[in-house]
């Protein structure tokens, strides 16, 4: 497998991904490639924003990116978007792309590394199998208009 800084080059690519990972169980979304387009475009705008991409051979199978915020304490890694392509699920793709974009971090000084996901086994039982924990003393919150 090989890594490669994710840059807005690759933004056709991952997109088409995206698609196929998010509109797929168990999240069951409806991106199409302009609003997944936008989504990761926004987001490598970021003054922050870091990623990774992976490949075996010349195919694209993975990606993930965030960016990092200052807190008082330190800087925080916020996780915003991961995904394997799901044709191509099991083989321990996504767990190798997560050590290896974990270990750029760490390399970074970054030891703090957060994220949002559903709960679903598939998603917040796999991040858990990989050390990552709920926080207690936190909840996301939302509102929609009326």
């Amino acid at each position: 497998m090989r890594f490669e800084r994710l840059t807005k080059e690759h933004l056709n690519e991952i997109a088409n991904i995206y698609i196929k990972a998010f509109n797929a169980s168990p999240w069951n979304d409806k991106w199409t490639i302009q609003t997944a387009s936008k989504r990761l475009s926004q987001m490598l705008s970021h003054e922050a924003s870091y990623g990774l991409v992976a490949y075996e051979e010349d195919k694209l199978v993975g990606m993930i990116l965030g960016y990092e915020e200052q807190y008082y304490d330190g800087i925080k890694f916020e996780i915003k978007e991961f995904c394997t392509d799901p044709t191509l699920s099991g083989g321990g793709r996504g767990t190798k792309l997560l050590n290896e974009f974990e270990k750029h971090l760490y390399e970074k000084g970054i030891n703090d590394i957060v994220l949002l996901t559903c709960r679903a086994e598939a998603t917040q039982g796999y991040y858990q199998r990989r050390g990552y924990k709920d926080y207690e003393d936190m909840v996301l919150m939302g509102k929609k208009s009326n």
